[in-house]
C-alpha cells in the first residue's frame, strides 16, 4: 500500500492543525523532536506491516495523521523567530537602543508615520535576528525603500494589545507573522547607511514603474488606487470609504489580487494558448508560458500570501492538467496548502487563507450538485447562472469564517457579485493591456484608458449604490470559535446528503444542526451567567457593568462611544444596552466603586474598595487614601501622563495596587 493513497487533503488538515496546537500549547522542542522521532519509528513499523496488505491499514492512517501532527508543530517551532537564540529579543533592553536593520516591507502609512517592517542585523552592538516595526514621522519626510540598510537610536516597544474587549488585537496579528515590538524613530537619529540592491528593491521599483506609467492617464485618486490594487496588489492609497463600500457589499475581494484574479488570468491564458496544442512540444510550451506569467505576475505583486497561494494553487492545477488529471484539484489544493505552510506556517492564521480555501472547496464541493440548474441553452444565460450558484456556493463556504471574523452579513452580495465579478475580470485584463501599451504606444493607451477609467468609475458608483442600502447587510453579529466548528459540520452534512441523498443521512444533517444550536445556546448561557465591571480604554471616560445579558454603560460622551459598547455587546452575546451619565459612585458585587473626576469632590464617608480617577482630579492621593484606604486605584486613559508617574509612585509607596489603564489597557474586575 503507498502512502499516497490517503487523502491528501485530510494529511494537510492534521498538519495545520498541529501548527494550531503548537502556537496555543508552546511546547518544548527536546518533546517535539522525541515525538517525531517515536512517530517516524511507527510510521515505518506500520507502513512495513501495511505493505502486505490489500486492505488499507487504519492504523497506519492514525500514524501518518498522528506524525503529521506532530511535524506541523515542529514547523511552528522552527520558523517561530523568537525562538531562535540570536533574536533580538534575548538581548537586554536599554533606554535608548543601537539598531541597524535593512528595510523589508514598505507597510500602509497612517496619519502621522509612514511604516516599515525591518529585518534586525545588529542590536546594541550584537549580531541578531528578528524584524521590527518602525514607524518613521512623516514631517521628516525621509522615505525608506525595501533593501535600505538603515541605522536608528530609540526605545524599543511592545506592541499594545487591543485597547478594549473584542476589538481588533493588533499585536495578535503581528505576532503571527513574527513582530512582537516597535520603535518610532527619531528623524535626528535615523540614518540610511546603504541601499542594497536586492530582490526587494529591484520588485519595489518595477512596482512603482509600472504605477507611475498610469501617470499620463491623469487618473483621479480613486480610479488611480483601483488600478493599482487591481494590477499590483498595492492597496496603500485606498480611501476608507472605498474599502468600506466594498466592505458592506460583500465583494471586498475585488480590492486584493486573490484567487479570482489568478484564475481570470489563468483561464484567459489557457484559451489564448489553446492554438499551442497542434504544435510539437506545444503541451510543455503552454505549461512552461502559463507558469513563468502566473508567478511573474506574483512578483510583481510582491509576492503577498493571497496572491502566493493562488499562484501555487494554479501551478499544480497546470500540472496536473498536462498530466491529463484535471480531476486532481484536490490533490493540488492540498499540496499547494501543505507547501506554502510548510515555509509559511503562520499562514493558517491568515484570514485570506482561510476564506481563498474555503471558498474554491466549497464551489469544488458543490460543483456536481449546482451544474444541474441550467435554465437555459443561451450562452450569457448560463454565464450568468453559473456565477449566481458558484458565488452562493463560495459564501456558503466562507459564512461561519466571515461571521466569526467580521459579524456581519452582506444580503446583496448575489447582486453586487452578478456586475462586479464579469467588470472586475474585464477591468484587469485590459487594465494589463492598457499596461503594456503605456510604455509602447502611450498615445493609443491614454485613449483606450478613458474607457478604463469609465469602467472603474461605474465599478465603484455601483458598489457604493449597493453599500449604502442599509438593510443590505446585518451588521454586529455575535458568533464564537466553536460555533465556526459546528456550522462547518452543518454545511458537511448536508454536502453528505447531496453526494448520497438517501433518508437516513437526512437525519445526519438533523443532528448537526441540532448541534450548532445547541453550541448557541451553550454559548449564550455561559456568557449570561457572567458578570463583570469594565473601565475601558478610551479617549473618554466610559464604564461598563455586565450583569448577564444586560450592559448599563456609564459616560459623559456617548457619541464618542458606539464602536466600542457595540464590539462589547457583540462579543459578550449581551441582549440589551443602556447607557447613563457617569455617576460619581458605583456599585459592583457588593464592592463600591468612587469616580472622581476634575472637579476633585468626594464624600470622605464613602469606604469604597475600588477608586477610578479621571480627567485629571488635583487632589492630594496621599491623603485619598488614608481618608477612604482603597484596595485598588484606578486611572483612566483621560489622565494626564505626568499624573500617571506621580500617582504610581504614591500608590507604591502606600503599597496599594495602582491600574493605569493607558499603561496597562482596559480593566476587568469579574
Amino acid at each position: 500500500m503507498k502512502p499516497l493513497k490517503f487523502p491528501l487533503i485530510t494529511i494537510t488538515c492534521a498538519f495545520a492543525v498541529g501548527i494550531i496546537a503548537q502556537y496555543y500549547w508552546k511546547i518544548p522542542f527536546s518533546i517535539l523532536l522525541i515525538s517525531s522521532l517515536f512517530g517516524a519509528l511507527l510510521f515505518g513499523f506500520f507502513y512495513w506491516k501495511s505493505n502486505k496488505k490489500i486492505i488499507q491499514n487504519t492504523t497506519f492512517g492514525i500514524v501518518v495523521y498522528l506524525l503529521s501532527f506532530v511535524l506541523g508543530m515542529i514547523t511552528f517551532f522552527v520558523h517561530l523567530d523568537s525562538n531562535k537564540q540570536n533574536h533580538y529579543s534575548k538581548q537586554t533592553f536599554e533606554a535608548t537602543n543601537s539598531i541597524r536593520g535593512v528595510v523589508q516591507t514598505p507597510l500602509k502609512p497612517n496619519a502621522k508615520y509612514n511604516k516599515y517592517f525591518v529585518t534586525v542585523t545588529s542590536f546594541n552592538q550584537a549580531n541578531v535576528s528578528g524584524k521590527l516595526l518602525i514607524y518613521v514621522p512623516k514631517k521628516a519626510k525621509i522615505i525608506l525603500h525595501s533593501g535600505a540598510e538603515i541605522w536608528f537610536m530609540a526605545p524599543v516597544y511592545s506592541i499594545p494589545k487591543a485597547y478594549n474587549p473584542y476589538q481588533f488585537d493588533y499585536a495578535n496579528y503581528l505576532e503571527k507573522q513574527n513582530v512582537f515590538h516597535q520603535v518610532y524613530a527619531n528623524e535626528n537619529y535615523l540614518k540610511v547607511i546603504q541601499q542594497h540592491h536586492d530582490v526587494d528593491y529591484f520588485l519595489e521599483n518595477l512596482r512603482n514603474s509600472l504605477s507611475r506609467s498610469f501617470d499620463i492617464h491623469h487618473f483621479d485618486a480613486k480610479t488611480k488606487a483601483i488600478v493599482d490594487a487591481l494590477l499590483l496588489g498595492q492597496r496603500v492609497e485606498m480611501d476608507t470609504q472605498t474599502v468600506t463600500d466594498y466592505s458592506n457589499a460583500g465583494v471586498i475581494h475585488v480590492l486584493a489580487i486573490s484567487g479570482l484574479h489568478i484564475s481570470i488570468l489563468y483561464f484567459v491564458l489557457v484559451f489564448l494558448l489553446k492554438p499551442l496544442k497542434r504544435v510539437k512540444f506545444g503541451n510543455e510550451i503552454q505549461l512552461v508560458i502559463i507558469l513563468s506569467f502566473l508567478w511573474l505576475f506574483a512578483l510583481l505583486t510582491g509576492l503577498p500570501a493571497s496572491v502566493t497561494r493562488a499562484v501555487t494553487l494554479f501551478s499544480f492545477i497546470s500540472i496536473g492538467n498536462y498530466f491529463n488529471q484535471p480531476k486532481a484539484i484536490y490533490n493540488a489544493m492540498a499540496i499547494s496548502a501543505f507547501l506554502i505552510l510548510l515555509f509559511v506556517p503562520n499562514a493558517i492564521f491568515d484570514i485570506g487563507f482561510q476564506l481563498s480555501y474555503a471558498a474554491v472547496l466549497a464551489i469544488i464541493l458543490f460543483q456536481p450538485f449546482y451544474k444541474k440548474f441550467h435554465f437555459t441553452k443561451n450562452k450569457i444565460g448560463i454565464y450568468f447562472i453559473d456565477t449566481i450558484l458558484v458565488s452562493i456556493a463560495a459564501q456558503i463556504g466562507v459564512l461561519p469564517l466571515s461571521l466569526y471574523y467580521f459579524n456581519q452579513l452582506p444580503m446583496l452580495f448575489l447582486l453586487a457579485n452578478l456586475v462586479i465579478i464579469p467588470l472586475s475580470s474585464f477591468v484587469l485584463i485590459y487594465g494589463i493591456l492598457i499596461l503594456v501599451l503605456n510604455f509602447i504606444l502611450p498615445e493609443a493607451a491614454v485613449f483606450l484608458g478613458k474607457l478604463l477609467s469609465f469602467l472603474i468609475q461605474l465599478m465603484n458608483d455601483y458598489i457604493h449604490w449597493i453599500a449604502q442600502f442599509k438593510s443590505g447587510i446585518i451588521t454586529n453579529i455575535s458568533f464564537s470559535a466553536i460555533m465556526v466548528l459546528t456550522l462547518y459540520l452543518f454545511i458537511i452534512s448536508c454536502l453528505f446528503w447531496i453526494y448520497k441523498k438517501k433518508r437516513k443521512h437526512i437525519v445526519y444533517v438533523l443532528v448537526a444542526l441540532f448541534i450548532f444550536q445547541i453550541s448557541f445556546i451553550f454559548v449564550k448561557i455561559a456568557e449570561n451567567k457572567s458578570s463583570e465591571l469594565i473601565v475601558f480604554n478610551d479617549k473618554s471616560s466610559l464604564i461598563g457593568i455586565k450583569n448577564r445579558n444586560t450592559i448599563i454603560a456609564y459616560t459623559d460622551a456617548p457619541e464618542n462611544h458606539i464602536a466600542t459598547l457595540n464590539h462589547y455587546s457583540r462579543g459578550t452575546f449581551s441582549d440589551s444596552l443602556r447607557i447613563f451619565p457617569m455617576q460619581n459612585v458605583l456599585s459592583f458585587d457588593e464592592k463600591r466603586i468612587l469616580i472622581i473626576d476634575s472637579l476633585g469632590i468626594y464624600k470622605t464617608s464613602i469606604k469604597p474598595e475600588i477608586v477610578v480617577l479621571m480627567q485629571s482630579p488635583k487632589i492630594n492621593l496621599s491623603r485619598l487614601i488614608k481618608d477612604v484606604n482603597p484596595k485598588l486605584i484606578i486611572a483612566d486613559k483621560t489622565n494626564y501622563r505626568n499624573l500617571l508617574k506621580v500617582w504610581s509612585a504614591t500608590c507604591q509607596k502606600e503599597k496599594i495596587p495602582f491600574h493605569a489603564i493607558a499603561e496597562k489597557g482596559f480593566y476587568r474586575l469579574k
